[in-house]
């Protein structure tokens, strides 16, 4: 026959790992990446291992070279990662013949929150300081990414139906036990179906004791949802539903599309984050951005102007239409006069200032009333108050018209628009990786962490798609990963 000929099993070749790894190949960039941050970090008196006494510890480069890997390639489960130690050349080349166990592996996972933090900090620095990224001009977006717990989260009525049925279940067990006792069969049967009832009344009352418990806790907290697997989790709506789960916030620059911040939220949506999101930025980079950009979910005008007023950072974040707003677009609108401090409705009535820094939802404003409203012929489609129609202006409106003017220049609807190409690939990678995938660690810091990781693994795979490996790796070697 003509085919290719095969080589012997029983062959002895003399080879090492090494040579079976190209030059190119990206599993070096992350040898060489971890190696050093660690290297030229002061770890060594954090971590295990600085002891000669007992058992010795995994190296933490070994061990965060593996993780960085496995997110890499689209592996978070640690059992996995511990089977990709035995049969991986790629794994088995990075781990140097270590070979850790799932337990290890997800005990530096959840304990690896101070070393993530800073190897994503040094990271970013390299990418400023070898021209890779830029932090002038940075863009925001948030997904929903589900927790570690079941999807259905415990209610205040759903514990209190279910504390029902449990004591309903006890009460036909127990009735169930009373008959029993009252034979004097004493056949193994009986014996059997008496301890299996045992069993079940003994689960149940711990199910009772739990759900008691979490309405507790519920009580307590003053949450309206709740998660025993993930206390910390809260209910978000996402395409395929509620969820328990963590709002995560990530701010891309615009050069290279690497991942400046990442931030793991409780908040339902991200009307609060555009601050702190900012705030986060300057800390992992050292530098204010010049512009930012974001969509009309973190519309928030009290935060776009505080950002721009504090500093050189310009906002180009569309607004959205308020109740006010829509009601003009039906004919009924409203023309503010500087002069006479008043409103004029589009019938010629006049609301005249009725209140002053009136607070409401975080903002400060001015009340003004009308005072003839009664026979008015759009009386009706303007306001149901049968005192008068009323309108809250900002103290800060006219920052909010100059604002609005802005973002309807040429400038500001080009960023708007370029805003989708730089921010929504980087969760649609890690989504393509990793699958429809949920978080694995519990608690609000550990999400942290985890997701940290997510974030390595996608900057690093933007730098491979920068340059030659080559290049990346002589790039990696000069430099210096210390913190910003």
């Amino acid at each position: 026959m003509h085919y290719k000929e095969k080589l012997s099993r029983e062959q002895f070749m003399v080879i090492s790992y090494d040579t079976m790894i190209a030059q190119d190949n990206a599993v070096r960039l992350i040898d060489l990446v971890c190696r050093k941050f660690f290297v030229e970090q002061p770890f060594s008196e954090k971590w295990k291992g600085n002891k000669h006494d007992g058992r010795r510890s995994y190296p933490p480069d070994s061990m965060l070279k593996l993780l960085v890997y496995g997110y890499f390639n689209g592996i978070a489960s640690s059992r996995k990662l511990e089977r990709e130690t035995y049969r991986n050349i790629e794994m088995i080349w990075l781990m140097e013949g270590l070979q850790p166990d799932h337990w290890t592996i997800c005990d530096f996972r959840r304990e690896s929150e101070t070393i993530m933090k800073d190897f994503l900090k040094s990271f970013r620095k390299f990418l400023l300081e070898k021209n890779f990224a830029t932090s002038d001009k940075v863009v925001f977006d948030g997904t929903k990414v589900k927790a570690y717990a079941k999807r259905e989260m415990l209610t205040t009525e759903s514990i209190q139906e279910k504390l029902e049925n449990i004591d309903k279940s006890i009460s036909e067990y127990l009735s169930k036990l009373d008959s029993n006792d009252s034979h004097d069969d004493e056949l193994e049967l009986a014996k059997t179906e008496i301890d299996e009832l045992k069993e079940k009344i003994r689960k149940l009352e711990l199910s009772k004791s739990k759900l008691e418990q979490a309405g507790e806790t519920i009580k307590d907290s003053g949450k309206k949802y709740y998660a025993p697997n993930d206390t910390e989790a809260v209910l978000l709506k996402g395409r395929d539903g509620k969820f328990p789960g963590y709002n995560v916030q990530v701010g891309v620059e615009t050069k290279g599309h690497f991942i400046m911040t990442d931030r793991v939220t409780t908040d339902t949506n991200d009307m609060q984050q555009l601050k702190g999101c900012v705030e986060s930025v300057i800390e992992e980079t050292g530098v204010a951005p010049t512009e930012i950009s974001a969509d009309k979910g973190y519309s928030n005008t009290m935060q776009i102007l505080d950002i721009e007023n504090e500093g050189a950072t310009q906002c180009y974040i569309p607004l959205i239409e308020t109740k006010r707003e829509k009601s003009e677009n039906e004919g009924v609108y409203f023309v503010y006069d500087k002069n006479s401090n008043a409103y004029t409705c589009g019938q010629g009535k006049k609301l005249l200032l009725f209140s002053r820094n009136v607070k409401h939802s975080g903002a400060y404003y001015n009340v003004y009333k009308c005072h003839e409203c009664e026979g008015c012929q759009v009386k009706d489609k303007c306001t149901k108050s049968k005192t008068g129609r009323t309108l809250k202006r900002n103290v800060d409106q006219d920052r909010i018209d100059q604002y609005k003017e802005k973002i309807t220049g040429d400038y500001a609807k080009q960023k708007i628009r370029e805003r989708k190409q730089v921010v929504e690939h980087p969760f649609g990678t890690i989504k393509m990786l990793m699958g429809k995938f949920n978080l694995l660690l519990k608690g609000k810091t550990k999400a942290q962490i985890e997701f940290d990781y997510y974030t390595a693994a996608y900057n690093l795979k933007r730098l491979i798609g920068c340059a030659p490996m080559s290049e990346l790796i002589v790039k990696m070697g000069k430099c210096q990963l210390e913190m910003v």
